[in-house]
């Protein structure tokens, strides 16, 4: 992995950061991130995920190979410039397209539905609180 690919990843960290936030657990006003700092480094300089960046946005994707022989990229996460990342997003379309996905899916917001072309609302996620005020989560390392 070259310097130049770690001195982005240091740059976009911020929104990528700021879009883990989104899907995470909050349990009395603390976040827990599915993934920190080096969770996703990782996945990157294993190939597990292709980091996009650009002057004032980045997309993290990756592919998802399903048993019944569907494949998908998922936009795992994307953040800062709205715009800018609807300008970028036929690249990493095509990118998928080129390594065989049948499809383009990620969550996100209902809001930046509208911003792109194509796209369509597919299911719903959503999350409950299993644990009582005032317990701490024990995490699973």
């Amino acid at each position: 992995m070259s310097s130049q690919m770690l001195d982005d990843f240091e740059r976009v960290w911020p929104w990528l950061e700021d879009s883990l936030a989104v899907a995470a657990y909050i349990h009395d006003g603390v976040i827990y991130p599915t993934h920190d700092k080096l969770h996703v480094w990782q996945r990157i300089v294993t190939g597990k995920a292709r980091l996009w960046p650009a002057s004032e946005s980045v997309i993290l994707t990756e592919f998802i190979n399903h048993p019944t022989g569907l494949r998908s990229q998922n936009t795992w996460l994307a953040g800062g410039e709205i715009d800018q990342i609807v300008e970028r997003m036929p690249l990493v379309e095509a990118w998928g397209y080129a390594n065989g996905c049948h499809r383009e899916i990620g969550n996100g917001r209902r809001g930046w539905l509208r911003k792109f072309t194509g796209y369509h609302e597919y299911g719903f996620r959503k999350q409950k609180d299993l644990l009582a005020p005032g317990t701490t989560p024990c995490l699973h390392k």
